[in-house]
């Protein structure tokens, strides 16, 4: 889904490179992703939560070269989300419990376009805080970004 609006606060401008297929999402220094201009956020729709609360998650890359970004992947997966406590310590996965058809496939985000994955989670988490982590899991290139909220 593209969309160009951002009605969502809690912007984390960090684009980061994940180690290949794992769900721990320990977060690293950022690096290049190409030579194509990526920036990666995560928004939440609120900062604070109750244990309750439906959390709106939104996953946003933006391509902001001149040149078309093309994402390559190697099933149907096409985003992830995690709610971590410390980089060893994954306390929800959106992709946990699904399962992914293994096919090829490409998106390609044009210049000056936003690429956008939106989820609505009731994790039940406890009181705390949470990093929330979204990846964009293409080959060779998976992004990262992160936000941070408050349980209460």
């Amino acid at each position: 889904m593209l969309a160009s609006g951002r009605s969502l606060y809690g912007y984390a401008f960090i684009t980061l490179l994940a180690c290949g297929g794992s769900r721990e999402y320990a977060l690293q220094v950022p690096q290049p992703v190409s030579k194509v201009q990526a920036v990666v956020s995560v928004t939440t729709d609120r900062q604070a939560y109750t244990t309750d609360d439906v959390i709106e998650l939104m996953l946003e890359l933006q391509n902001n070269s001149e040149q078309p970004l093309i994402l390559d992947f190697s099933t149907g997966q096409r985003y992830d989300f995690a709610i971590v406590r410390s980089p060893a310590d994954t306390v929800w996965s959106w992709s946990k419990e699904r399962m992914f058809m293994q096919m090829l496939g490409q998106e390609t985000v044009q210049p000056n376009q936003v690429l956008v994955y939106r989820e609505q989670v009731s994790p039940q988490l406890p009181a705390g805080t949470f990093t929330i982590v979204g990846r964009i899991v293409a080959q060779d290139q998976t992004l990262m970004a992160s936000a941070v909220i408050v349980v209460q």
